[in-house]
């Protein structure tokens, strides 16, 4: 019996969609069937229930996941605390080359999963985009400001994907192997 995965995701810019994309691609690619579904568009009358794993991502944003994913994983406690999860967390401050940046996307991720009561299987913090093109001009004048004590590109007119795919892809295969039925041992014949 095959494996039915759902990814659900809260994205603000559109990186955190890719991102879960990309999930999605490597579990069907691995043999799983997958779902995705966005946090911020789900119906209520989706049924967690109807799958045997969850992965859950979120972008940050001013320090803040997304209401919708807090939402989605306060609603769906008990069961994301009972089958196979996995949390990840998309921020700038993940992708940054200062590793006190690294450690505060790693702390506002266990916040989260702390206020929030839960423990999945795995988690990751991964890096973002510089969604230069999608900001309001305010946004646009912080992010550039950041982007340059960061060493980051600062040409406005162009955006910047700061994913590591690779990373996302390890991510995705190291669920799969947590999600796979153990193998079946024969036992070899027995000799008379």
């Amino acid at each position: 019996m095959t494996r039915h995965v759902l990814v659900v995701y809260g994205s603000r810019y559109g990186q955190t969609a890719k991102i879960a994309s990309r999930l999605e691609d490597v579990l069907l690619a691995d043999g799983f069937r997958a779902t995705l579904a966005n946090a911020d568009t789900m119906t209520r009358a989706f049924q967690l229930g109807d799958f045997d794993a969850v992965i859950v991502g979120s972008s940050v944003i001013g320090g803040k996941h997304r209401r919708s994913v807090a939402h989605f994983v306060q609603k769906n406690i008990e069961t994301l605390n009972r089958v196979p999860a996995a949390f990840f967390s998309v921020s700038g401050s993940a992708g940054s080359t200062d590793a006190r940046q690294q450690a505060e996307a790693r702390a506002l991720l266990e916040q989260f999963l702390t206020r929030a009561g839960w423990k999945p299987d795995i988690t990751a913090t991964f890096a973002g985009a510089l969604a230069y093109s999608q900001y309001s001009f305010l946004v646009r004048w912080v992010m550039k400001r950041i982007a340059r004590k960061e060493g980051a590109p600062t040409d406005t007119t162009h955006d910047y994907e700061m994913t590591n795919w690779e990373q996302v892809e390890d991510f995705a295969h190291q669920f799969a192997r947590l999600i796979s039925p153990a193998p079946t041992l024969v036992a070899p014949p027995a000799h008379s």
